[in-house]
């Protein structure tokens, strides 16, 4: 039990760092291939639990193409430690974080954030101090979600 709230709790962190930026990114910005990149972050959510293991173990193996640049700098091999579990944690619950933060984000009335631009705050302070408190709720749904999933 204590290995298993270690890990979901370790997930929940990086998830929360990252589906946040992510869903930042997603939910204000306009660029090329950006639902392209909501679909690569939500194929966890669609695969079957198998697949995305499979896809995870040739990826970081000790001959994936990105475990064997570990093993060649460190000599460390990530496959059945406990920091593999939190990467598959991490990996399945991300999906739930980025969709829940970005339905929060993108629900942040635009009036209030060209107020903020109008008396000069910048995106960083714009983003801090006005989108992620009003998207707090969301946030913080899509937190509770992403650790019963790397719980899970």
């Amino acid at each position: 039990m204590r290995l298993s709230l270690q890990v979901a709790t370790e997930a929940t962190v990086f998830v929360i760092i990252v589906g946040v930026a992510v869903a930042y990114l997603l939910a204000r910005k306009k660029f090329f291939g950006k639902e392209a990149l909501d679909v690569l972050f939500t194929l966890p959510l669609v695969l079957p639990p198998t697949v995305t293991g499979y896809y995870l173990i040739i990826a970081f193996g000790r001959n994936g193409f990105i475990g064997r640049h570990i093993y060649e700098v460190t000599g460390w091999n990530i496959m059945f430690t406990w920091y593999a579990a939190v990467l598959v944690s991490f990996v399945v619950a991300l999906p739930l974080m980025v969709k829940t933060s970005r339905a929060a984000i993108e629900a942040v009335d635009h009036n209030l954030i060209n107020a903020s631009y109008t008396l000069g705050h910048s995106e960083f302070e714009t983003a801090t101090k006005v989108v992620l408190p009003l998207a707090k709720r969301g946030i913080v749904a899509g937190a509770v979600l992403s650790f019963a999933r790397a719980l899970g």
